[in-house]
């Protein structure tokens, strides 16, 4: 056998020996990249909110940062268009039942390219296999949205 597959193999063993021990007994949850359905409310610091309902939202994980993707949303009643927004590079965290979200100043995508008014700040969340929700400040605006799939 070639040095590189017995390497391979050793590996392979290592890694199923680690992944069936014990102690690592916690229920791992698989978070995919399927959508949201939820509303999505928004303050509009008029002492009024604005909320959409089936409003969707897909999260794409990727080890410790995930995309989240909020499609056709508005922000306002006035606000004549619906747009696809990604808030990218959102930190995750791996916690009981799912994944924790966190961030700050983080511009988020919309229309072609960034959409820096809209900085997100004070972002924090919960997403499991499930639902997710999450509140946050969207340039001078709290949002908040909960989800299920």
């Amino acid at each position: 056998m070639n040095p590189l597959k017995i390497l391979l193999v050793a590996a392979m063993v290592v890694f199923i020996t680690a992944c069936s021990n014990d102690e690592n007994s916690e229920e791992i949850i698989v978070v995919d990249d399927g959508a949201y359905i939820g509303t999505l409310v928004v303050d509009q610091n008029n002492g009024t909110s604005y909320t959409q309902e089936n409003v969707s939202v897909v999260v794409s994980v990727d080890t410790d940062h995930a995309e989240v993707h909020m499609m056709q949303v508005s922000f306002a009643e006035r606000m004549s268009l619906k747009l696809d927004m990604t808030i990218p590079n959102v930190p995750v965290a791996v916690i009981s039942g799912g994944l924790s979200l966190s961030g700050n100043n983080i511009i988020p995508w919309a229309m072609g390219g960034n959409y820096s008014q809209y900085t997100i700040t004070n972002l924090t969340g919960k997403v499991t296999a499930q639902s997710i929700s999450f509140t946050m400040m969207c340039g001078e605006f709290p949002l908040r949205f909960s989800g299920v799939k």
